[in-house]
């Protein structure tokens, strides 16, 4: 009998175990049948209708099943009833055999009489499944059902005692889990509390209306709250198996066999049935007929008490280890063979007996084999269902999980459900490398081992990953890379070498990649293995800022600064590098490598003079610079960066004594443009136009260049010689007439300067008639007055007269003023600068070299705030001046009057000669 939709692979297979059983003795009487059987370890014990237990002994030194005849044991000597039922109790060492509704006691392994009495009127005997005791001397309870109680007996090794009896006559079957028991009789199935004596009844054995047909009732056991019970109308008509659980309900499907069982058996998931001579097996999460296996004449069926194991080759096979390189010969492959054959013992309770056959174990196909068998069909909603249902119960049932699973990942590759392909890549404890030759073979770094049937199914893609592929592998190996440090990972050093490769191989092919997710990558600590193909990579994908940044996060400084200064000089391109010439600066700053801060110092200082400066100068900086050496090398490039070195210096170190020679670089640097830039001579010419036609008051000629400096089209030249005019007025000791020589054939565009150097020579009358007359800066002239010829910025005048300055030194200077500005040509700015320079400075002129100065021509008018301001000081001082004589007297009267005083005390001095 075979169902519509058979199994791929059947759930068992019979492997035969003892043929010749030797049944027959000299004491036998006719045909003899093995009536049941039990297994310990090593050893069968069959119980025969002739009343005898046979012992075999496996041979340990064959490779197949082979078993010894050891001894036979007569249970009745009087008479020969036949064996019932064999009960082994391991640790008490006995055993219990049911004969002619007897128990008797013989040891194990020996089988020898024991003389513990016997219990009579026995039906059946079942232990409690869910306490069955495994330590060596524990006691153990066996509950018996009798013709007239269920009895509950404690057995030690030399101990039988009665410990409770529960009244229900003609128990025939029965079986335990806790304190609960399915227990039948003739007709009826019950459940029973044993600790409370409560009684569930089921329903009846027998579904015939006559009611006299009775039929064998059986109850197996299939879980902890299950128990699988028969029911039928004849032995020919067709019958049904209950799952019946602790509650008394039906907890699955109903099982429909085509006739009355003699025997059934359960082990999970399957539920075995002898049916005339046939072995059937049902599923119980299905209850779908999966299997039939006839025979020439009606088997017997059993569930031993230890399972028999047994090699099973085609599962070896399946997920035996190998090397994804075929070529690979290794030691690893027979230690992996080893373990696969152990791995590949498959286990079954489950024995099928008769004199015919002899002993044969039925031994469930692994499941491996039936999930890989439904890939074949492509049913793989099927298998999705069975590994849902499926527990790792042992190391084999885990290896098997691993296994479907890791062939679902490679089904749903295939389909294009990279999704899917990811969930069970992480699930199935697959190497990421096996993932990564899927995209790039040679990222694979050392020789990854897979499930032999999993390589098979193993399929290279014949194009390009999508895009969708790329984005699921992406997030599958950052997912890897988060491992990194895990003790559990086999062959950490070349896995995680191939994921860091392939990881940034994908991250550089996926368009969405951000440059952030890129510099996660090369900012965390690439292992060393997978350093120089990164490198690679950033290389060929022109993403050089990233690999910079790589090179910083294993501190390699020079390859830092290498790839940097490539981008700066424009040998490599890269977007993402901005601002690199202040971010060589700021690195070399932190740098501590002192031949690397003067290699790349230097090159920065030929290319921005002002950053490449500063990596010396700033005091920011982690090395010790050689200031002699410094001095060499800056002179040695020169320019722009020599300059500001020497500012820097001189101005903010204050070694005043290279002020001369940055003195005369500004010289040289602005006399250059003055005769080598016809542009910028233009532009001086053109400023002093306009700033002569500007009719006063107005802002000082420097201010006047500073504000159309941005307008100008010599910017550069404009902003060196405002910093050349800067370094002239200030205090700092340099050769004023050597410059003073030097600029001297360039004074009609080099003005404002010849006004300062004169300044410094005290050739006042020289600089205040170029101030006054060459560039009509009057407000520069009232400022050189009133600082003593050292400040030509004058846009707020400020009130307070410098302390540094005399009163004397400025009287005779705003004489000079006033005598240049009497000598201006154009009458209106002569008058208001006269006038200005009298009512705010008169103070500190003479009234009447005034008086004689100004021209007769000028009314009194024009001069009256300075005559009435004149007038008041003139008053003011002949009043102070009365009020000191005043003093002065009285002080003379009382110092007078105390020296008479002084000396009438002391009386007159004689003088003698000698």
């Amino acid at each position: 009998m075979a169902s519509t939709d058979d199994p791929p692979v059947a759930p068992y297979i019979l492997q035969p175990l003892l043929s010749d059983v030797l049944l027959v003795s000299e004491e036998s009487e006719g045909p003899v049948e093995i009536t049941c059987v039990e297994a310990w370890h090593s050893s069968l014990y069959l119980g025969t209708s002739s009343g005898e237990i046979l012992h075999y002994f496996q041979d340990p030194t064959s490779n197949l099943p082979s078993y010894m005849f050891a001894s036979r044991q007569v249970v009745h000597p009087s008479r020969p009833y036949p064996i019932t039922r064999i009960l082994l109790l391991p640790t008490v060492s006995q055993a219990l055999v049911l004969s002619r509704n007897s128990i008797a006691f013989f040891s194990l392994p020996e089988f020898s009489p024991l003389a513990l009495g016997r219990i009579r009127e026995v039906n059946s005997m079942s232990l409690d499944l869910d306490r069955i005791p495994i330590d060596a001397g524990e006691e153990v309870r066996v509950t018996v059902f009798t013709k007239k109680l269920i009895r509950i007996v404690r057995i030690r090794e030399k101990e039988l005692r009665l410990i409770k009896d529960i009244d229900y006559p003609s128990a025939l079957v029965g079986v335990q889990r806790s304190s609960m028991a399915l227990v039948a009789n003739e007709k009826t199935y019950d459940l029973i509390d044993l600790n409370s004596v409560q009684k569930i009844p089921l329903f009846a054995i027998s579904s015939s209306p006559d009611g006299d047909v009775l039929l064998q009732p059986h109850v197996a056991s299939v879980s902890s709250g299950e128990f699988l019970v028969c029911s039928g109308t004849s032995e020919d008509e067709p019958a049904v198996g209950s799952v019946i659980n602790l509650d008394g309900e039906m907890s699955r499907g109903s099982i429909v066999w085509n006739g009355y069982p003699s025997v059934i058996a359960v082990e999970y998931p399957y539920c075995a049935a002898v049916i005339g001579n046939e072995l059937q097996f049902h599923s119980l999460q299905t209850q779908q007929l999966l299997q039939t296996i006839p025979f020439t004449s009606p088997p017997n069926l059993s569930n031993v008490s230890t399972t028999y194991s047994m090699p099973f080759p085609r599962l070896a096979e399946k997920f035996v280890l190998v090397p994804y390189v075929d070529d690979v010969d290794s030691p690893r492959r027979e230690d992996e063979r080893q373990i696969a054959s152990r791995l590949a013992t498959v286990s079954s309770s489950l024995f099928v007996f008769s004199s015919e056959l002899g002993v044969q174990c039925l031994v469930p196909t692994p499941v491996l084999l039936h999930l890989d068998a439904l890939f074949e069909q492509d049913k793989i909603d099927d298998i999705l269902e069975a590994i849902d249902r499926n527990e790792e119960t042992s190391e084999r049932a885990f290896h098997e999980l691993m296994y479907i699973r890791q062939k679902l990942s490679l089904y749903y590759f295939e389909q294009g459900n990279f999704v899917e392909a990811e969930k069970y890549w992480n699930e199935s404890n697959f190497d990421p490398r096996i993932v990564i030759a899927l995209f790039n073979h040679d990222d694979v770094k050392g020789v990854p081992w897979l499930y032999a049937g999993v390589k098979q199914a193993l399929k290279m893609p014949e194009t390009e990953p999508s895009l969708e592929a790329l984005l699921v592998v992406k997030h599958y190996l950052a997912g890897w890379l988060e491992k990194k440090g895990f003790e559990s990972v086999i062959e950490a050093k070349e896995v995680f070498h191939s994921v860091e490769v392939a990881y940034l191989r994908v991250l550089l092919k996926t368009p969405m990649t951000t440059k952030e997710e890129i510099y996660s990558f090369t900012d965390s600590t690439v292992d060393e293995e997978s350093f120089p193909e990164s490198v690679k990579l950033l290389e060929e994908a022109h993403k050089y800022f990233a690999l910079s940044r790589l090179y910083q996060s294993r501190k390699m400084v020079a390859k830092v600064c290498d790839t940097w200064r490539r981008m700066i000089s424009g040998q490599w391109e890269d977007n993402e590098f901005t601002d690199g010439e202040h971010k060589m600066m700021e690195y070399l700053l932190r740098c501590k490598d002192e031949k690397i801060v003067w290699e790349y110092g230097l090159w920065l200082m030929r290319r921005s003079a002002e950053l490449g400066v500063q990596v010396f100068v700033d005091d920011r900086r982690k090395t010790k610079i050689d200031a002699a050496k410094l001095k060499d090398e800056v002179r040695k490039v020169g320019g722009e960066a020599w300059r500001l070195y020497l500012e820097n210096v001189v101005f903010i170190q204050r070694h005043l004594e290279f002020a001369n020679e940055l003195v005369l670089l500004y010289t040289n640097d602005v006399i250059e443009v003055v005769e080598s830039n016809e542009n910028a001579r233009q532009e001086i010419i053109k400023s002093y136009q306009e700033y002569r036609a500007l009719a006063p008051p107005k802002v000082a000629y420097t201010l006047f260049l500073e504000d159309h400096k941005a307008q100008s089209k010599t910017q550069n030249a404009i902003t060196m010689r405002l910093k050349f005019l800067n370094v002239l007025q200030s205090n700092v000791d340099y050769d004023v007439q050597e410059v003073l020589r030097r600029i001297k054939p360039h004074e009609d565009f080099l003005i404002t300067e010849m006004v300062i150097l004169y300044g410094k020579l005290s050739l006042h009358h020289s600089a205040l008639h170029i101030l006054c007359h060459s560039l009509a800066d009057y407000d520069t002239a009232f400022a050189y007055c009133l600082y003593g010829g050292h400040v030509i910025h004058a846009d707020d005048m400020p009130t307070v007269v410098a302390t540094s300055v005399s009163r004397e030194q400025q009287s005779e200077l705003f004489k000079l003023l006033l005598i240049e500005f009497l000598k201006l040509k154009a009458t209106e700015d002569r008058i208001k600068c006269t006038k200005r320079l009298l009512e705010g400075w008169g103070n500190l002129l003479d009234l009447q070299f005034v008086l004689q100065t100004i021209p007769d021509s000028w009314s009194v008018e024009l001069i009256s705030g300075f005559l009435i301001s004149s007038v008041r000081e003139l008053l003011k001082t002949k009043k102070e001046s009365s009020l000191m004589r005043g003093l002065s007297r009285e002080e003379n009267f009382r110092v007078v009057s105390e020296l008479m005083d002084k000396i009438e005390q002391e009386g007159p001095v004689i003088e003698r000669r000698m």
